[in-house]
């Protein structure tokens, strides 16, 4: 413990510039550091314990807190864990020494859960690059046609609904990916559970979430836009620019607010400090609303499946319900409700997703094989009615 405190009071003093960017009157010594971190620092010894670890506290809002927090403004807080573990491990070379954790260690539940969602995601992607080329393949003057090998053999208008709903299925999946990423790699997460972190506060904490999240996350967050342009052109609408023969309505608004997603995505990933943390929420707010609008938006173009329409917004009531007990709490000061509400909506924006790519798949022609094996096996209705009556339902 006290190698470790030697080594944090090293590490601040490298980067007391990044202190005094913050507060210019500020003027920092060794000795008073020292002084003010053996007074805020507590230690619990765990060593004979099942983890063999030693717990320092530093107590928050208090000076070196704040002086953490400020050098973390500009360097994650992950790389002071990291060089402090060098530094003691270098001490001790014949002892094995981990002062934070990261996305592969310490393997347990979350490592799991990421290699699941990583297999996931990886059969997403394979089943859209097949639908993607089965799609390039078709001829342009086919449409509304199946082909003539094969009569059960989907349209190019199937075909097209099929890849929309592949690109929401890996667009979703990525989403969940991506959050869960996020908490594998928060570097205490042996010590505090990362949902009772904010998806921001994760970020900075670590290198590794920040680049996720400034690199995956706008990735994602293309998915429904492209969704949306495949979707809409495929039914004759117009997308952004209104068209001869195809005039602009609700669903310009709702492809404009799709087409929002990844702008406010960044937006929010790289305003990602504590200096702009009121910046950070304005854009999180933006973009749970999009993601809402959007989906809503989506929803009121399918033809056959309403139900999909009913069950969006029922979702989308529901998300409106948690994130206003998300800024309620968030207001009042309640962190660590206000961070589980926001991963509870944070976990809504896919799920809607992929409740709209079941939707579509159905349109696409998925449950036909199935009507057509129920309706064809029974004698009670007859086989045209029956076909009409479960597809429209």
């Amino acid at each position: 413990a006290e190698a470790w405190k030697a080594a944090a009071l090293e590490y601040i003093w490298e980067h007391r510039l990044a202190c005094q960017q913050h507060w210019p009157q500020l003027r920092l010594s060794r000795a008073a550091l020292k002084k003010y971190l053996d007074a805020e620092l507590t230690q619990k010894n765990e060593l004979h314990g099942p983890r063999s670890r030693v717990v320092l506290t530093l107590q928050a809002e208090r000076v070196c807190h704040r002086l953490l927090w400020a050098v973390g403004d500009a360097f994650p807080p992950a790389q002071l864990l990291f060089s402090v573990e060098l530094a003691l491990q270098a001490q001790w070379p014949h002892c094995h020494i981990r002062c934070s954790d990261d996305l592969v260690r310490p393997p347990n539940i979350f490592s799991f859960v990421l290699l699941i969602l990583t297999l996931l995601f990886a059969w997403s992607f394979w089943g859209l690059w097949h639908t993607a080329m089965a799609v390039w393949s078709l001829p342009l003057e086919g449409v509304g046609k199946r082909p003539q090998n094969d009569a059960n053999e989907p349209t190019r208008e199937e075909r097209l609904d099929q890849l929309a709903a592949r690109v929401l299925i890996c667009g979703s999946l990525g989403t969940f990916w991506l959050l869960h990423a996020l908490a594998a790699s928060f570097p205490l997460r042996s010590l505090h559970s990362p949902f009772k972190r904010d998806l921001g506060c994760l970020c900075a904490y670590s290198t590794a979430a920040l680049r996720l999240s400034r690199l995956v996350a706008p990735m994602t967050a293309m998915a429904m836009p492209v969704a949306m342009a495949i979707r809409f052109d495929r039914l004759g609408l117009s997308l952004i620019v209104p068209m001869p023969g195809r005039p602009a309505g609700l669903h310009t608004a709702a492809l404009l607010s799709a087409s929002s997603l990844p702008v406010l995505t960044v937006a929010s990933a790289w305003s990602v400090r504590s200096s702009l943390y009121s910046h950070h929420q304005l854009f999180i707010v933006l973009l749970f609303l999009a993601h809402l609008g959007s989906s809503l938006g989506f929803a009121a173009h399918f033809e056959m499946v309403k139900w999909a329409v009913l069950s969006a917004t029922f979702w989308v009531i529901v998300a409106f319900y948690t994130f206003a007990k998300y800024a309620s709490e968030f207001s009042s000061v309640s962190l660590v409700r206000a961070a589980k509400l926001q991963w509870a909506c944070a976990h809504m924006v896919p799920v809607i997703g992929l409740l709209l790519a079941a939707a579509l798949e159905v349109e696409s022609g998925f449950a036909r094989a199935l009507v057509d094996f129920i309706c064809e096996s029974q004698d009670v209705i007859p086989t045209k009615m029956c076909k009409r009556m479960l597809r429209n339902a």
